[in-house]
């Protein structure tokens, strides 16, 4: 009764480098043999265009689009939410022949400017409807008249829009799911394909599903007994409280009955997929939050999506995540990266090209977030394996709407009316460049990591359990997610697999410098089974018959104990033993020296060699063993100093993606986890490339590596770019140096005038102190968001540099930089420094302008201070990041402008 995921092609071989970094502005050379890919729509992040009340019009929605293309972004996801209060007679029903209209405008407007355009497969959240009746809504289990039985949640759409209100869908009947698409197959009958890329579903939000008409019919059928024999047992709330059955037996039929759920719910999205492919779009689905194999979910789509909610304290220097910014007792809200990888790991294990993530929900309080927190976020997102990045979000807002506009309440607010959005290209050109090179190529993981998940379902808590990205011990929690810590910090480039892809893996023959072990959609050198108590009999069966045609199979600690469930438990407990029995395991202990049937201290490699499972008698000879080189497995040791990676390959070479997310800078020799003759950087704030210096290393097991010079001061980024067999040439990287002890300090009569913004432009004024704005001015400037340029006439230092670094300090919160009329470019992340040739200097007379724009909170304060009615969002209307009413009135004043200090330091180059 178990579904089968679909398989698609896997991608085109193309793979890269990326290593995050704020790189140094440095010429141009273009005849570099690195040159980034071709940017596409694809490679520039989307958004998610939320329409309140469907209430919309065509010139507000060309108007908006064109400022989407203008600031550099790929694409849209429309997703129609609750309206705006005052504007009712604007609302158009969702599918009706208006609401179609407007799509196709969309869909032909977006061609035009070069969009793309994904469409939620319904309103708000999750699916359903009006056309949803009873028999075919969510349903949880109760017991009545001793049987279980579906009883009606009542639950209504989150956050629908007009024409979308009604009951939630049965997230487990392909047939009410059918019922629910009706509509859409006659709004689309005539509809033009190809203005539309995909169909997008938020994560699974049906709260308290645990039922469906056909359960019992499919678990009789998955386990071999009736479910209704243990109805008391399985809705009796404590599990104490069930005394006719031990609690392991209680926690094997549970088990059975998650595992029924699990396929029910993969029926229900496959089915969708299935639709969605018919009429020519793509899918995206969020998968987090089921009650059901999240990497199977995962790779039954085209674009598999995670999601980041909240703020990571990242401790790069100059951050700031104030206490009033963030979430109050939600630290289980923390963007997890383990959880995150489970989207990108189905996306390579089933070859998908794209791993998307809805990014920045709820980053910082509304109207607090800057661009400069922004990347850090991106930045671990893509060490995690996403390359297709969805901010959250934009608000389709009329043009006669007061600022600022219309709005959603758990938005980082993406949008026009945003006083930094004048600057927000800056941020998707760095996204676009990083995405082209991660949506090139193939990964380049080396290890298989099995996910156990039998071993979350065999608990006699509860009864469905949902796997949601706000609660994450289900992994972090258990052997697995330990493990995969472990691996992660010691640089092993790692993916999840489950036992459904387990099944379709296979042993094949080398080929060229990848491993031999292939998925669907990618290429292995070790599978890595983490310590396990249920492990289902057909998955060790297959893990064994791949160890016996060659693969490379460690066990962690010990075999598993047994097989999960109830059903025909003793027959499959005999044949798992008879498996073992048949089988011939080495058991490794740390010292890596003795192995069962082998001489003692056997070398690694030796022992390594033959074709058999290995069991690991610690976590500390696994790493060892991988560690070797042997299976080729490319450690990359930049992880154990605090930097992020992520590796692509391509037929030329190999690539990272390396962010410095640490407190710390790096400046010294990488190793690379393989080997090169050449390495490119790229950087991908300014687009420049050059060659970096490289030398042969030895690594710890006496294996030649390539290692690179780098300079990774905290919070930066690069991108790298590697060739194998091939030495290119080009100008080198500069690196460099200060030449001066101190920085040398800009000092003078700054003049300050309001360029654009509101409420009004404050006067302008002059200060030869740097402080916020707010301290400078009037009443205007206290309340005022927007744009201020500030002009600094100075002299030359005396101390003479080919190249110097522009450094301003602290800017709240970026900022367009010009020096004596040339653009030195758009600082908006942290550190807000810029390289400039020395020959741009005069010895007198050289001008420095700065156009800074602050953040939008001072303005909307001033707006609840006066007491505007600007919150005028029905249903939840508008609160803050804890969910409460929103109030900004007693907010104090938000520094603004630039603080400084604006400082000079002369560069040497540095010779590696």
């Amino acid at each position: 009764m178990r579904s089968a995921l679909p398989r698609l092609a896997s991608v085109s071989s193309v793979a890269f480098f990326v290593l995050c970094l704020f790189a140094p502005s440095h010429a141009a050379d273009s005849s570099s043999s690195s040159p980034w890919p071709e940017i596409t729509r694809e490679n520039k992040p989307w958004t998610r265009w939320w329409w309140p009340g469907s209430g919309v019009d065509k010139a507000s929605l060309t108007a908006q689009l064109e400022k989407f293309a203008a600031a550099g972004l790929g694409g849209v996801e429309i997703t129609p939410i609750y309206g705006a209060k005052g504007y009712e007679s604007r609302y158009i029903p969702f599918l009706s022949p208006k609401w179609m209209e407007m799509l196709e405008h969309v869909g032909r407007e977006a061609q035009r400017l070069g969009l793309g355009v994904d469409m939620a497969t319904g309103t708000g959240w999750p699916f359903g409807g009006p056309w949803i009746d009873e028999p075919n809504a969510l349903q949880r289990a109760v017991l009545r008249d001793g049987k279980i039985v579906g009883e009606p949640s009542k639950m209504l759409v989150k956050r629908a829009a007009p024409g979308g209100e009604g009951l939630v869908a049965d997230p487990f009947s392909p047939d009410a799911l059918r019922r629910y698409l009706a509509p859409f197959d006659q709004a689309f009958a005539n509809f033009p394909r190809g203005l539309v890329r995909g169909q997008f579903h938020d994560s699974f939000e049906y709260f308290q599903a645990s039922w469906t008409a056909r359960l019992p019919e499919v678990f009789r059928a998955m386990h071999g007994y009736d479910i209704q024999q243990f109805a008391t047992e399985l809705t009796t709330r404590n599990a104490a409280d069930v005394k006719t059955i031990d609690r392991d037996t209680l926690a094997r039929i549970k088990s059975d009955y998650r595992d029924t759920l699990a396929a029910l719910h993969l029926d229900y999205l496959t089915t969708w997929v299935k639709w969605s492919h018919d009429k020519g779009w793509l899918v995206r689905n969020q998968s987090h939050g089921a009650p059901a194999n999240l990497l199977d979910l995962y790779g039954a789509v085209d674009i598999p999506e995670t999601e980041t909610f909240g703020s990571t304290p990242f401790p790069i220097p100059g951050l700031r995540r104030n206490a009033d910014e963030i979430r109050t007792g939600n630290e289980q809200d923390l963007p997890e990266p383990l959880v995150m990888r489970m989207a990108s790991s189905a996306a390579h294990v089933m070859g998908r090209r794209y791993a998307s993530s809805e990014t920045a929900t709820w980053l910082r309080e509304h109207w607090k977030v800057s661009l400069a927190y922004v990347k850090p976020e991106i930045d671990a997102v893509f060490a995690s394996g996403i390359n297709h990045v969805f901010y959250h979000g934009t608000v389709f807002s009329p043009q006669d709407a007061a600022w600022p506009g219309w709005l959603f309440y758990a938005s980082t607010q993406f949008n026009p009316n945003n006083t930094w959005w004048d600057d927000f290209a800056a941020l998707n050109r760095y996204v676009a460049r990083v995405q082209s090179v991660l949506q090139a190529g193939q990964p380049d993981n080396d290890i298989l990591l099995y996910w156990p998940l039998a071993d979350v379902w065999d608990n006699a808590d509860g009864l469905a359990k949902m796997l949601t990205v706000h609660d994450v011990k289900f992994l972090t929690e258990q052997p697995v997610g330990k493990l995969a810590h472990q691996l992660a910090a010691k640089g092993f480039q790692f993916d999840y697999i489950s036992d459904a892809q387990l099944l379709q893996t296979e042993f094949t023959d080398w080929d060229g410098n990848v491993g031999r072990i292939k998925t669907p959609g990618g290429r292995y050198r070790a599978i890595v089974v983490p310590k396990t108590r249920r492990m289902p009999l057909e998955s060790l069966q297959r893990l064994l018959g791949l160890a016996e045609r060659g693969a490379s199979i460690f066990f962690v600690e010990s075999l598993p104990e047994d097989v999960p469930g109830y059903g025909q438990l003793t027959d499959r407990r005999a044949k798992m033993k008879a498996s073992i029995d048949e089988w011939t395991f080495r058991e490794l202990v740390p010292e890596l020296g003795t192995a069962v049937g082998l001489p003692k201290k056997t070398p690694a490699r030796e022992i390594l060699g033959f074709n058999s499972a290995f069991v690991f008698t610690s976590t500390d000879s696994l790493m060892r063993a991988l560690s070797d080189g042997f299976l080729g497995i490319g450690r990359e040791p930049a992880a154990e100093i605090g930097l992020s990676i992520v590796r692509r390959r391509t037929d030329a070479g190999s690539g990272y993606f390396i962010s410095n997310l640490s407190s710390r800078p790096f400046d010294g020799w990488l190793p690379l986890g393989r080997e090169a003759s050449s390495v490119n950087i790229l950087d991908p704030l300014t687009g420049q490339t050059a060659l970096a210096s490289r030398r042969n290393g030895v690594s710890d097991a006496g294996r030649r590596r390539t290692e690179i010079r780098l300079q990774l001061r905290a919070g930066e980024s690069l991108v790298l770019r590697t060739i194998l067999n091939s030495d290119a040439r080009g100008p080198r990287w500069p690196y460099s140096q200060p030449s001066a002890t101190e920085p040398i300090a800009l000092s003078g009569q700054w003049s300050l005038s309001f360029t654009k913004g509101g409420p009004e432009l404050p006067p302008a004024l002059t200060t030869t102190e740097l402080k916020s704005w707010t301290d400078l001015g009037g009443d205007e400037a206290k309340r005022f968001g927007g744009t201020a340029r500030y002009r600094l006439e100075f002299d030359a230092p005396t101390a003479k540099a080919d190249t110097w670094l522009l450094d301003l300090g602290d800017v709240r919160e970026s900022a367009r930089v010009r020096l004596n009329g040339r653009d030195l470019g758009t600082l908006w992340s942290i550190p807000f420094q810029a390289r400039f040739n020395g020959a741009l200097l005069k010895p007198t007379g050289n001008i420095l302008e700065l156009d800074v724009t602050n953040l939008a909170a001072n303005r909307i304060r001033d707006l609840d201070r006066r007491k505007v009615d600007w919150k005028i969002m029905r249903e939840i209307n508008f609160v803050n990041i804890n969910y409460r009413p929103f109030d900004a009135s007693s907010w104090p004043l938000t520094p603004s402008g630039l603080l400084g200090p604006v400082t000079l330091t002369p560069l040497k180059a540095l010779t590696p």
